[in-house]
């Protein structure tokens, strides 16, 4: 399907249904007229208030309301640009980095995000909620008789960081519009079904989520609640798309309405893919796998079971990707995943590892990038997870190197199974008995790491640059919150350890000092004022021992520059403990003792300034956004 452009096949369901339920959220109903004429009103208004080109511009979109994030999607392919979706919960940073790589010219936001979002740029601002009665008369959306070209663009999808540092991939109207036509064919969607997109509106899997609704004329269902099999029930959802992690949750109650489930984001495992084809009612339901990077629109391969040519052993170790879309295609050279376009061109590497028999599926075996090197030797931590995939204590494994893609050692991060208790999570010498005669002996896990869950990124996937700091060698800790977080017994450690210190600085302060806090003839509100910057001291003071108790490993899973990190380290627990002692000994120097006060200042003021230029040198060591291992 080529010519024309994505919103029109839109624009055409509009005007046969108008009154066709196009989207439910958890808060609202909108009709396919209306959405129309919502992003109508918004194109108009971007067309005369932003100073963009007629066309061929990019507009960031950043707005918590999935809603607000579809009309506004909808405007600026109406107003001739295309739109590129940020997650708002991302951290300013992060946001201006991926503002600079879709080299937006201007942003659709609320006012509530525009301190987050403003990089000093001067990129155009529309406000949803302040510039709303503007919108609401800017007038019908601009026409365009000839439309844009076919390959125009239409989005800037981000890949997702997972095998190495994010990108912009800039994806014209042709390639989504053939990315429609292949989706239409294995989906068989109609203006009947109700499609629920559990992705974020950020991901490149809720772009093709809307076209495959809105275009067929179907009801897009949206939610920002936990999806159960009750509401899929209650909502009558036929269709329903979403990650591997939320389609595990789904009880073992029947889903009734459901006449296809497409699993996508991450690989699905096939004792999974089987499991969840027992929840769907017998006949024609169909449980998809579906596989595809943002350079093709994430139009690649599916898969279901009637691919394979028979029975698979092992299931929970297998996961498929599958057969390629029509239009597409799916090659493996040297091991490696190339796909190629719904529309044709060039093939591009996915970066992942797959083997396939014959002409039958693809086989998915892992990211390339997820292999650790353990003293000069490759691991592959895929075939160590596959392995593990079936201990009936565990749901969740990410096999990593004690310092991400490096190490001395490999290190097993286990979420423990649904029906264990936290405790039960396997110990290391339980898996090595798991993996004896499956994988090599060297590619057995040293120690375990239990997680409540496992870290994910913005696109919902495993974040392996967020896991925790490993124990040391031989100890197993149990890990409450993944992610940036140590677990709560370093918190206890640290807030003990203030306390204390924070005491013994308050008892101490005129035992070592003496007559430093005395205020006897200081006239009020001075004597409160200096009441409060004693009690600010202790305090730096007591925060700044807690730190150094337990802030180097919270330090180190920012950076694998240890040297450096333990200068660091000691640099800011100086900068906080450095006050009390200083103060006090200020205080008690005359303004004219000339050799005292030098001595204070080379023994505090310089060394503080040496401490805060060694912590901007850690800062700037410190990986660029998306760089981290993933």
């Amino acid at each position: 399907m080529t010519g024309g452009s994505i919103h029109q096949l839109f624009e055409e369901r509009a005007r046969q249904t108008p009154d066709r339920i196009a989207v439910i959220t958890d808060s609202d109903r909108i009709g396919y007229e209306r959405l129309d004429a919502d992003a109508g009103r918004l194109a108009a208004y971007l067309a005369t208030n932003t100073g963009l080109p007629d066309s061929g511009s990019t507009v960031a979109i950043c707005t918590r309301r999935p809603a607000e994030v579809l009309v506004s999607i909808l405007a600026v392919l109406k107003a001739g640009h295309a739109y590129a979706v940020l997650d708002p919960g991302t951290p300013a940073q992060e946001l201006h980095g991926l503002l600079g790589l879709a080299r937006a010219k201007a942003v659709i936001t609320n006012k509530s995000l525009l301190p987050r979002i403003d990089d000093g740029r001067g990129r155009t601002a529309i406000c949803l909620d302040t510039d709303a009665t503007a919108i609401a008369h800017a007038g019908p959306a601009p026409r365009d008789a000839a439309g844009p070209p076919p390959d125009g663009p239409a989005a800037v999808l981000f890949t997702a960081g997972t095998t190495g540092s994010r990108t912009a991939v800039s994806t014209g109207h042709d390639r989504l519009l053939a990315a429609y036509a292949a989706w239409s064919e294995v989906y068989g969607l109609s203006p009947e079904d109700r499609l629920l997109v559990t992705a974020p509106p950020a991901t490149t899997e809720f772009t093709g989520g809307w076209i495959r609704a809105l275009c067929s004329g179907a009801t897009l269902v949206l939610s920002e609640r936990p999806i159960t099999s009750e509401r899929i029930t209650a909502e009558q959802i036929t269709v329903a798309e979403m990650s591997p992690a939320t389609a595990a949750r789904l009880t073992e109650e029947e889903l009734p309405s459901l006449r296809l489930l497409a699993v996508g984001g991450s690989p699905l495992r096939l004792d999974e893919q089987l499991r969840l084809q027992g929840l769907l009612p017998a006949t024609g339901a169909r449980v998809l796998s579906v596989y595809g990077t943002a350079e093709v629109a994430g139009c690649g391969t599916w898969f279901e079971p009637e691919q394979l040519p028979g029975p698979v052993a092992n299931p929970e170790r297998a996961a498929y990707l599958g057969l390629p879309f029509p239009g597409c295609a799916a090659a493996l050279r040297k091991g490696r995943i190339w796909l190629t376009p719904p529309e044709g061109g060039d093939a591009v590497p996915t970066g992942d590892v797959g083997r396939r028999q014959g002409e039958g599926p693809i086989e998915f075996r892992g990211r390339a990038a997820d292999r650790v090197k353990i003293d000069g030797r490759t691991v592959d931590t895929y075939r160590v997870e596959s392995a593990l995939a079936g201990h009936p204590h565990i749901q969740d494994v990410v096999v990593t190197g004690d310092r991400g893609r490096r190490g001395g050692r490999l290190i097993a991060f286990v979420v423990p199974g649904a029906g264990a208790p936290f405790g039960a999570a396997p110990e290391a010498a339980s898996l090595r008995a798991r993996l004896t005669g499956l994988v090599p002996a060297g590619d057995v896990p040293e120690a375990v790491v239990r997680l409540r869950k496992l870290p994910v990124n913005a696109a919902g996937k495993v974040d392996r640059g967020e896991l925790p700091l490993p124990p040391v060698p031989g100890a197993v800790r149990a890990s409450g919150k993944s992610g940036a977080s140590d677990d709560a017994t370093e918190g206890a450690i640290a807030a003990a350890v203030a306390v204390c210190s924070g005491f013994l600085a308050l008892v101490l302060t005129n035992v070592i000092f003496p007559g430093s806090t005395d205020l006897t003839g200081v006239p009020g509100p001075w004597n409160v004022l200096f009441a409060l910057l004693y009690l600010a001291e202790w305090c730096a003071f007591a925060v700044g021992m807690g730190f150094l108790a337990v802030g180097r490993g919270v330090m180190l899973r920012r950076s694998e520059s240890r040297g450096l990190t333990a200068v660091a380290h000691l640099a800011i627990v100086y900068l906080l403990v450095a006050w009390w002692p200083q103060d006090n000994l200020y205080r008690l120097a005359a303004k004219t003792d000339w050799p005292r006060q030098a001595a204070l200042v080379y023994s505090f003021n310089v060394p503080l300034m040496i401490a805060a230029l060694i912590v901007v040198i850690w800062v700037v060591s410190l990986p660029a956004v998306g760089q981290r291992d993933r």
